[in-house]
């Protein structure tokens, strides 16, 4: 599944993410007022559209950020936003302004893989996992078509389901 994403060339991961941003605004996700989006790093889908879309239409948006206990916390973005690097190389916010999980309606999360059940391939940290259990909001795959898959065996009960599909 990697191998597959990462030879994707760049115009069609842009053509591609275009497609599933299109999915969003007809869907009814496009109502909330909080939403947390990956960054996306080795040619995953390409959700700076969406983050710009978001933040251009008054909605609070925060990204992932591992912090100083190793736990995923939503950070706050905004249109002037300056970013750097963190250690998986990902873009994150220069200032930290962590966001309660509570507040947050959507949350887009990355994977490997996802079946149609919802469960998903992470990349094997359990960051996601960890962060997702105890949230009541909307967790929402943003991923290519080929990345759904009818099951994914072994998973495991730690493992969090996805609720959507874009």
């Amino acid at each position: 599944m990697i191998e597959k994403r990462n030879a994707l060339t760049y115009r069609e991961v842009q053509n591609l993410s275009e497609e599933i941003f299109k999915n969003f605004l007809n869907s009814d996700l496009t109502m909330y007022e909080s939403y947390m989006v990956y960054m996306p790093i080795k040619n995953e889908t390409d959700t700076y559209l969406l983050i710009d879309y978001l933040l251009n239409t008054g909605k609070q948006v925060s990204v992932p950020y591992i912090d100083k206990k190793n736990k995923l916390v939503p950070v706050l973005i905004e249109k002037n936003t300056v970013y750097k690097k963190d250690t998986f190389g990902i873009n994150i916010p220069e200032q930290i302004q962590i966001v309660s999980p509570d507040l947050l309606d959507v949350i887009f999360v990355p994977g490997v893989a996802f079946d149609i059940s919802g469960n998903r391939v992470g990349y094997g940290r359990g960051y996601y996992d960890a962060f997702l259990k105890d949230l009541h909001c909307i967790t929402c795959a943003w991923c290519y078509d080929f990345q759904i898959i009818d099951k994914i065996p072994d998973v495991s009960p730690a493992d969090v389901r996805i609720k959507r599909f874009l």
